[in-house]
């Protein structure tokens, strides 16, 4: 009986010693499993975190490629702070202008001869006083030709008056040769009035009686008018201001009364 006890007691104590064992076994496995479990979410963690700073990093790296990329947007220099554009601009303001005259002159030095040079400076001369003549002129049509005339001034010397008149004509619309004729005070085909009384001419520059205009052609015309030359039959011009007087044209081409405005 006592052995029974006794061996019932030493297998209680193996039972309590293996369970023991085994409590302890299922403790630490509980316990490494933990630290496992804590040890990978601290890898997680440090993974995401690690990523978080690479993207951030790569962001920076980006935007700093892009601002690398963009050109360089230069200011304009304003003439305060660019010495050469000031130099520029004074040298432009200061450059006289090509005058067209004496360009077409230097061209006529390049003709072969003389000759040609001079008829060359001749004609341009003729161009360029004929042009200056209508800048300062009014336009009168009559036909083919056109009168320009810049307007007169009577001359008084005690009892005379002188009365000049210049008139540029130009064969503006004839294919033809164009006559204007004045052979005397008593053939002339101009003459002046102040609307009651009629005045001839008491000189003019017309050659042999005519001034002859070719197509496209012009030339000056001067005819004065003062005292009488016609044998007693004609009356000396007497310039009255109060009176409106006309430059009358009658030739077989063409007939007008030109307005003379005079002073």
């Amino acid at each position: 009986m006592s052995t029974i006890i006794q061996q019932n007691m030493a297998n209680s104590t193996a039972i309590k010693i293996i369970a023991i064992a085994a409590a302890f076994l299922l403790l630490s496995s509980v316990a490494a499993t933990s630290a496992f479990g804590e040890n990978t979410s601290k890898e997680k963690t440090k993974v995401k975190s690690t990523d978080k700073k690479e993207g951030v990093k790569k962001t920076i790296q980006d935007k700093i490629k892009k601002t690398a990329k963009q050109p360089t947007t230069k200011k304009p220099q304003t003439d305060a702070t660019n010495p050469t554009s000031q130099t520029n601009t004074t040298i432009q303001q200061a450059k006289p202008a090509i005058d067209p005259f004496e360009a077409q002159k230097s061209a006529c030095k390049q003709k072969e001869t003389e000759r040609e040079q001079y008829e060359c400076e001749k004609a341009l001369r003729s161009t360029q006083s004929s042009e200056d003549f209508k800048q300062k002129s009014k336009k009168h049509v009559v036909g083919p030709v056109t009168f320009y005339y810049p307007g007169a001034k009577v001359e008084k010397s005690g009892n005379v008056h002188i009365l000049n008149l210049k008139f540029l004509v130009e064969n503006t619309g004839s294919k033809d040769n164009v006559a204007l004729y004045c052979t005397g005070p008593a053939a002339c085909n101009y003459d002046i009035s102040d609307g009651k009384a009629t005045y001839k001419y008491a000189a003019n520059d017309f050659t042999s009686g005519q001034i002859v205009l070719r197509p496209g052609m012009s030339k000056e015309m001067n005819i004065m008018f003062g005292p009488a030359i016609g044998y007693g039959s004609y009356v000396p011009f007497k310039y009255d201001p109060t009176k409106q007087y006309t430059f009358n044209v009658k030739e077989s081409w063409g007939t007008a009364t030109i307005p003379l405005d005079l002073k």
